[in-house]
C-alpha cells in the first residue's frame, strides 16, 4: 500500500507539470491586451486581435492561422483554423470532402453518406463586419482562448473532434482598427461616445452588408473567394442591434423569406437558432427572442444571408448595444410600454428585466451562442454535411424539372461589357456559365454562337434565380385592411433591370440540340485545391473592361474567362464617336483628358460623344482595354445647337461629418469610372 501511495505521488508530481506548463503556455487575452475582453471603457483593436491569434497558434497545435487577403487600406485579413492537431493534419482531405459534397455531380447517396461519415464540419464564426456594433470583435479572442485552453473538457472535446473553426477576428480589418481607436482616443472626454467622422469601411460603411452579390467591395471579395476553396457548412456573423429591450435576436428570421432559399437549409438556420437559445437559457442569460418585424431574410444582398442560395446554413444574430464599451443603466421607464410588464412571450420566453447592460454581457451572450453553434455542428456533424449535399442535389433535380430551365444572355447588347459584368460576378460566387458554339433557336428565338446560357440544373442556381428573376414583395399588411408592413430592406434587385442587360428566362427544357452546343466557360470545381489568399492589388489590372480593379474577378478561373466581344472601331477619320449607352464611354473620355491632355477634346455631338486629338494608336488602346464599339469619322458635321464642347467635369461631392454612404457609393461610381470628386464639408459652405 505504502509503494502504490508513494508511486500514485511520483506520477502526480511528475504529470502535474506538464498539465500546469500546458495550460500556461496558451496566452489569454487579457495578458496580451492588458485587459480582459469585454471590459467597461476598453477595446481591442484588430492589429491587438491578430497579434493574439498569432501567439495562441504558436502556442498549440490546435490552431493554424492563414491569409484571406487585402483589404480596402492594404491590411492583411486573417482567419484562423480551430480543430483537434488531428484534424488540422488531415485538413486538406477535410476540405476535400466538404467540396465534394457541395458539388454534388456524379456523387451518389451512398457515397455522399460515406463522406458525410468521414468528413468534418467547417463552420465559419466571425466578430462581424459592423465596426460600431463592437461586442463581435471583442468576444471572437475569448472564445479562441476558452476553446483552446480547455481543449479537454467534456463539453470542448467533441467540438474540436468534429468540427473545423474558421474563426475570424472580424471580416471588417478597417473598420474594427479605426473605431477602437477613435473610441479609445475618447474615452474619458465629453466625446465619448461621438461617432466616428468617416465611414468605417472604405466607401460604403454600414453598406458593407449589401454587397453579398454585387461584389464591388474587395473585402466581399475576399469572403467569396475563401468561402468556394473552403465551402463551409455554417456562416455565422455576429451583429449587434436587437430590438429593445430584448437583449438578443435569433433566427427564424422575420417576415418574408427569400422566394428561392432551399427549404431545407432554411430549416436548418431555424434550428441552429432554436438551438442559441437553448444555450443561452442553459446559462441562465435571459432575453432571447426570434422573428420579430425586424430581421427578414427577403433581400440576398446581406453576406450573412446570401450563402444560404449556395445551400450554406448562413445566419446573424443581434446582440444588444448601448454604445461601444460604455457601461449604460436601464430602467423600467426606458422600456416600450407593452414590455413594461416582463411577460413572457412564445417567443421570448425569459423577458430581460431592466438593469446594468455592459459590453461584457454582450461578449459573454456572443460567447454562448457561437458556442450553442459549434456544439450543434458537432452533434449533428454528418447531418450537415448530407445536407448540403442533399440541398444541392435538390437544385439540380429542380432545375430539370422547374421553370426557368436556364437564363439566355446575349452578346449583343446595348452596352455588351455590362452583361459581362452581370455574368463575372454570378461565375465568381460559383454559379456556372457556359457558351453555344453554333447557332440555336430557343423559344423562336434564334442566337448565335458565343452567346452565354445559364443552365439552372445547377448546385448554386438559386442565387442565379433569385437575382435575374423579377422580385414580386408579398402584400404584408399589419393588420387585415391595413397598413402594408414596410420592408426592412431592399424589396426588389432584378439585375438584369438595373444593369440594362437583356436576359431571357427560358420557360421549357434545353432540348438535346441545344444541350449539345453548350460549352462550360471555365472548368468544373476541382476538388482538390491549394487555398490562396486573395490580393486584390497585381501590377496590371487584370481586366481593364469591367469596375472591379486589379486583380478584381480574374482568381476564379471561370469569371476571368467571361470577356466581352473584342472592342471594334469602323470607319475613318481622326475623331471617335462612342455612344453613351457604354458605360465604358466615361472611362474613355477621362483617359483623354488625362493621358492625352496636349490637345484632346470631347464634344456631345447629336446623342454621342466626340473624341478629337487623339493618335490613331491612342484611339485602339482605349477601344481594345475598354472593350468599346466605336467609329471613326474625319468630320462631324451637325445641326446648330446639337453639339457642344466638354471640358473635364470638376465634381464637388457633399459629405456631412456624420458620414454618409450615399456619398460613399457615389465616389466609390464616380471613381471607377475615372472622374476625381473633391469632397466638400459643411463648412465649405
Amino acid at each position: 500500500m505504502r509503494f502504490t501511495a508513494k508511486l500514485t505521488l511520483l506520477l502526480l508530481l511528475l504529470t502535474a507539470p506538464v498539465v500546469l506548463v500546458g495550460q500556461r503556455g496558451i496566452p489569454s487575452p487579457d495578458s496580451v491586451f492588458g485587459f480582459r475582453p469585454g471590459a467597461d471603457y476598453k477595446l481591442a483593436t484588430y492589429d491587438q486581435a491578430v497579434d493574439y491569434f498569432k501567439k495562441v497558434a504558436a502556442a498549440t497545435k490546435f490552431v493554424k492561422v492563414l491569409e484571406a487577403g487585402k483589404t480596402s487600406q492594404g491590411r492583411t485579413e486573417y482567419f484562423a483554423l480551430v480543430s483537434s492537431p488531428d484534424n488540422l493534419s488531415k485538413i486538406d482531405r477535410y476540405r476535400e470532402i466538404a467540396r465534394r459534397l457541395a458539388h454534388p455531380q456524379g456523387l451518389s447517396e451512398s457515397d455522399a453518406r460515406q463522406l458525410a461519415r468521414d468528413g468534418k464540419a467547417f463552420v465559419h464564426i466571425d466578430g462581424g463586419l459592423h465596426s460600431t456594433e463592437v461586442a463581435g470583435g471583442q468576444h471572437v479572442p475569448q472564445l479562441l482562448y476558452d476553446l483552446v485552453s480547455r481543449a479537454n473538457d467534456a463539453d470542448v472535446k467533441p467540438i474540436l473532434d468534429n468540427v473545423v473553426l474558421m474563426l475570424w477576428p472580424t471580416i471588417n480589418p478597417d473598420g474594427q482598427q479605426m473605431v477602437a481607436e477613435w473610441y479609445m482616443q475618447n474615452v474619458g472626454t465629453p466625446y465619448e461616445l461621438s461617432g466616428l467622422p468617416r465611414l468605417y469601411q472604405e466607401y460604403v460603411g454600414h453598406d458593407n452588408n449589401r454587397d453579398a452579390y454585387m461584389l464591388n467591395m474587395v473585402e466581399s471579395r475576399v469572403l467569396e473567394h475563401t468561402w468556394r476553396q473552403w465551402e463551409p457548412q455554417i456562416i455565422y456573423v455576429h451583429h449587434q442591434s436587437g430590438p429593445f429591450p430584448t437583449r438578443i435576436w435569433l433566427p427564424p428570421f422575420s417576415e418574408p423569406v427569400g422566394t428561392d432559399a432551399p427549404y431545407l437549409i432554411s430549416r436548418e438556420v431555424n434550428m441552429i437558432g432554436m438551438a442559441i437559445a437553448k444555450g443561452l437559457e442553459e446559462r441562465g442569460q435571459v432575453g432571447a427572442t426570434h422573428m420579430g418585424t425586424a430581421f427578414d431574410a427577403w433581400y440576398p444582398g446581406y453576406v450573412d444571408y446570401a450563402p444560404n442560395f449556395k445551400n450554406i446554413a448562413a445566419f446573424w444574430t443581434e446582440t444588444a448595444l448601448f454604445q461601444y464599451a460604455t457601461p449604460h443603466e436601464y430602467t423600467i421607464s426606458d422600456f416600450p410600454q407593452n414590455m413594461r410588464d416582463l411577460r413572457p412571450q412564445s417567443l421570448y420566453s425569459s423577458p430581460w428585466p431592466p438593469g446594468w447592460w455592459r459590453l461584457r454581457d454582450a461578449v459573454d451572450y456572443m460567447e454562448t451562442a457561437s458556442l450553442a453553434v459549434l456544439e450543434y455542428a458537432a452533434k449533428y456533424k454528418e447531418s450537415l454535411l448530407f445536407d448540403r449535399y442533399k440541398a444541392g442535389r435538390d437544385q439540380i433535380a429542380l432545375g430539370a424539372k422547374k421553370a426557368p430551365y436556364a437564363y439566355v444572355i446575349p452578346q449583343q447588347q446595348r452596352d455588351p461589357v455590362a452583361a459581362v459584368e452581370l455574368l463575372r460576378r454570378l461565375a465568381f460566387g460559383g454559379v456556372r456559365v457556359s457558351q453555344i458554339t453554333s447557332a440555336v433557336t430557343i423559344a423562336n428565338d434564334t442566337f448565335p454562337a458565343g452567346t452565354w446560357i445559364v443552365p439552372t440544373d445547377q448546385e448554386f442556381a438559386a442565387m442565379a434565380r433569385e437575382v435575374l428573376d423579377v422580385q414580386k414583395y408579398p402584400d404584408l399588411r399589419q393588420y387585415p385592411g391595413g397598413p402594408p408592413e414596410r420592408p426592412y430592406d431592399a424589396a426588389g434587385w432584378s439585375l438584369p433591370l438595373q444593369m440594362g442587360v437583356r436576359v431571357i428566362s427560358v420557360a421549357a427544357p434545353l432540348g438535346e440540340e441545344v444541350r449539345g452546343t453548350l460549352k462550360l466557360v471555365g472548368s468544373m470545381p476541382e476538388m482538390k485545391v491549394r487555398p490562396t489568399a486573395y490580393e486584390p492589388a497585381i501590377d496590371n489590372d487584370a481586366a481593364p473592361f469591367d469596375s472591379a480593379p486589379g486583380l478584381g474577378f480574374n482568381s476564379d478561373p471561370g469569371a476571368a474567362a467571361i470577356v466581352p466581344p473584342p472592342g471594334r472601331i469602323t470607319g475613318s477619320g481622326p475623331i471617335l464617336l462612342l455612344d453613351p449607352a457604354q458605360n465604358n464611354a466615361f472611362r474613355a473620355m477621362n483617359r483623354a483628358w488625362r493621358q492625352y491632355q496636349q490637345g484632346a477634346t470631347v464634344q456631345m455631338v447629336g446623342a454621342r460623344y466626340a473624341i478629337a486629338g487623339l493618335t490613331e494608336n491612342a484611339q485602339n488602346d482605349l477601344v481594345t482595354s475598354l472593350a468599346l464599339q466605336a467609329e471613326r469619322t474625319a468630320s462631324v458635321s451637325v445641326a446648330s445647337g446639337s453639339s457642344r464642347t466638354l471640358k473635364k467635369p470638376r465634381i464637388g461631392l457633399f459629405e456631412p461629418w456624420s458620414t454618409s454612404m450615399d456619398a460613399g457609393w457615389t465616389r466609390w461610381t464616380l471613381e471607377q469610372y475615372g472622374f476625381s470628386p473633391v469632397s466638400i464639408r459643411p463648412e465649405d459652405f
